[in-house]
């Protein structure tokens, strides 16, 4: 029950947060002047850590933590892999619906050298890199937490809260982006892990074909 009591506040707290940036101009322009501050690139070993974090750190780290705890995460790694692949599809649509529906452009650097990686010209909020990293990180810290997997989903957050990081200093994301990302990504994963005693017949079905 806590995690469907968590999951529905953030998400209210997601409407609130997108109202204001709808309504509000003083938080918009607050909302630039961090943009700015962030978006400042001058060091090129970082400009280069900031650009793998955020072309790789989302779909390549993910895809391969969830496929590495399916395969040698025991069955509490199984379970934790059923949940960030759930999790993962229900926030895919409802991210890209959100972005739709609320239409906010993109930022527009001080410079166009401070832009470092190219996106497409489709909504900025919220952050699809922050709702999904976000997500996962919460999953991870949720279900697998046990003596040396605690490690794990704490190196993991580390990760999560560096691509989150790399969006703004890139120049692809207002921190509120991010933020409605970490919102929307947090809540629905606390909701799905609410649920996960549902994931148990899944296991089994999946046990059950591999015995075949």
């Amino acid at each position: 029950m806590k995690y469907y009591i968590a999951g529905i506040i953030l998400l209210v707290a997601f409407v609130v947060l997108t109202l204001s940036i709808m309504y509000n101009s003083q938080i918009t322009k607050w909302d630039y002047a961090v943009f700015t501050s962030i978006n400042n690139p001058h060091v090129k070993i970082i400009n280069e850590i900031m650009i793998a974090l955020t072309k790789y750190g989302r779909e390549v780290v993910w895809i391969a933590t969830t496929a590495l705890l399916f395969i040698f995460g025991g069955k509490q790694g199984k379970k934790t892999a059923v949940l960030l692949v759930i999790t993962f599809i229900v926030l895919i649509p409802v991210g890209i619906a959100l972005k739709d529906e609320i239409d906010r452009p993109r930022p527009i650097p001080v410079t166009p050298d401070n832009v470092l990686v190219k996106e497409k010209n489709d909504p900025s909020f919220p952050s699809g890199h922050a709702l999904i990293v976000s997500a996962g990180a919460f999953v991870m810290l949720a279900r697998f937490n046990q003596r040396r997997q605690i490690i794990a989903s704490l190196i993991l957050l580390a990760e999560a809260l560096l691509v989150i990081y790399s969006r703004i200093y890139v120049g692809n994301h207002y921190p509120l982006d991010v933020i409605g990302g970490i919102l929307v990504g947090t809540g629905v994963s606390a909701i799905v892990v609410g649920s996960d005693k549902y994931i148990n017949p899944i296991l089994s079905r999946l046990d059950s074909m591999r015995r075949k």
